[in-house]
């Protein structure tokens, strides 16, 4: 699906290693003030994920350890016999502005570095990403990421010092109303695609794609968000095909009784998906250095709570560009 292209053409070099995420964070307010009660915030601590495909079940864990904020270890386990067991990990690393990872394997009871021919480096300033930099034995690829304000407004994507594509984007107030993707060749700048964004009282309700034919926007597919409240609960693909949309995939939502999201569900023809998320008390920047990519960070999760009888969610609502060009 063209949508899907789009989402993962930043994506599909970086998903096999750490990338950056918007991280939204709050401080603790622990002033003991009744009216003014302190901020609890929740950090990912666990991730697990099943796959049903006929008769075949495949599960695996992500645990995620922090020190002080930062995220610094990512800890994978495969199920075995009814058992988890450790199979690999990453490691991150802090220099100045720029994370860097490394990864290992279990060779019985001892971690070993693999021998990689590649690397992953991002550059993190006061709270944006700025840059990405993906180094495979003499082939060099970088994302570099501009800022007006909050708002991200260009994505330049270079491979050995080249820029191969771009993307602009343009705001209706705080709404991300369109982007226009350029593609280069021998430094020739081209008209790609085209994406445009429709909103219901804030809420992202509708991604349409078109693509650049002859001088013609054609449209291609379709993204409809459905919500409850200020949830993402549901999203519809949609191809267009004989002057007609058609039903492509739909992914399913669901969130724990404080609000933060808690599965993620899938299925077709004969199998089945799910990824379940468990949560700890604590700040920690897994919305920066995530090695998955996490495609639903599309409606802000995981969210800061406010302490009460009935926690309620911060407002989920707001669409995150730099979580969309990074899925």
């Amino acid at each position: 699906m063209k949508t899907t292209k789009f989402i993962t053409s930043v994506f599909s070099i970086l998903i096999m290693f750490c990338f950056a995420l918007m991280f939204t964070g709050c401080n603790n307010d622990d002033d003991g003030n009744i009216d003014n009660p302190a901020t609890i915030t929740y950090r990912v601590a666990e991730k697990v994920s099943t796959e049903i495909s006929g008769s075949n079940m495949y599960e695996d864990k992500s645990l995620y350890n922090y020190l002080d904020k930062r995220l610094i270890e990512i800890i994978e386990l495969d199920k075995e016999n009814g058992t988890w067991v450790e199979d690999r990990k990453t490691e991150f690393d802090y220099e100045g502005d720029w994370v860097y990872s490394t990864r290992f394997y279990k060779d019985g009871d001892d971690w070993v570095e693999q021998e990689m021919q590649s690397s992953q480096e991002i550059k993190i300033v006061n709270g944006k990403v700025v840059e990405i930099k993906y180094t495979y034995m003499n082939f060099v690829s970088r994302q570099v990421f501009t800022y007006s304000g909050s708002k991200l407004i260009k994505v330049e994507s270079y491979d050995n010092g080249e820029l191969h594509y771009k993307y602009v984007c343009t705001y209706n107030g705080e709404n991300l109303q369109e982007i226009i993707e350029y593609s280069y060749y021998e430094g020739v700048e081209e008209l790609d695609y085209k994406y445009e964004f429709s909103y219901t009282n804030g809420n992202l309700t509708e991604l349409l794609e078109f693509y650049y034919n002859n001088d013609i926007w054609e449209i291609s597919d379709k993204t409809v968000y459905h919500y409850s409240g200020n949830k993402v609960i549901q999203i519809d693909d949609y191809d267009y095909y004989n002057n007609s949309w058609q039903l492509d995939d739909s992914i399913y939502y669901s969130y724990n009784t404080q609000g933060l999201l808690e599965s993620i569900s899938e299925s077709g023809d004969g199998w089945t998906w799910e990824e379940i998320y468990t949560y700890e008390v604590g700040v920690g920047n897994y919305k920066l250095i995530d090695e998955d990519g996490s495609y639903y960070e599309i409606f802000n999760y995981p969210t800061t709570q406010r302490m009460s009888e009935t926690p309620v969610s911060t407002d989920d609502r707001k669409f995150k560009l730099k979580q969309f060009l990074l899925r």
